[in-house]
């Protein structure tokens, strides 16, 4: 009986640690929420390219050494980030999709290069936004996945 409890309360425990958004509405919450999120990792073509503060070389492939140091979602679809040791904004829009999230410029009406947040992708602390393109290595498709966490304040 004791090992029967036990083995309950810990999977309790466990399942309501960290859920992941289940709608959109429930992403776009989460991702207003906090003042600001600051970058944790970055993977191209799934190989861990930046982490706690440093970019690791990886041979054979796409090498970045820019990423926005943090980003601020604002109700109104502003999405606003800032590259490290920069103090003006790269202004793009934000706007829910049917199924996802999307970054894009704002003057971009095709969205063809959006990055995408998936609902299962944004958490309360934490979120990732991807995007594939041709543009960083063509004809190659290249995968990029940004990881952010919520800043404290």
């Amino acid at each position: 009986m004791r090992y029967a409890t036990l083995l309950l309360l810990s999977t309790l425990a466990l399942s309501s640690c960290r859920r992941a958004a289940s709608t959109v509405e429930d992403a776009q919450a989460r991702l207003l929420a906090p003042d600001h999120w600051q970058i944790s990792e970055v993977y191209i073509n799934d190989a861990l390219s930046y982490k706690d503060g440093k970019t690791r070389e990886h041979f054979g492939g796409v090498n970045f050494n820019r990423y926005m140091e943090k980003v601020y979602f604002r109700p109104e679809g502003t999405f606003e980030g800032y590259y490290k040791g920069e103090t003006e904004a790269k202004v793009l829009r934000w706007s829910a999709q049917t199924d996802q999230i999307l970054v894009a410029a704002p003057d971009d009406s095709t969205q063809a290069g959006a990055w995408s947040i998936r609902p299962g992708d944004v958490y309360d602390d934490s979120f990732e936004m991807k995007v594939q393109s041709t543009a960083y290595d063509y004809p190659n498709l290249t995968r990029i996945a940004l990881k952010f966490v919520k800043a404290e304040r």
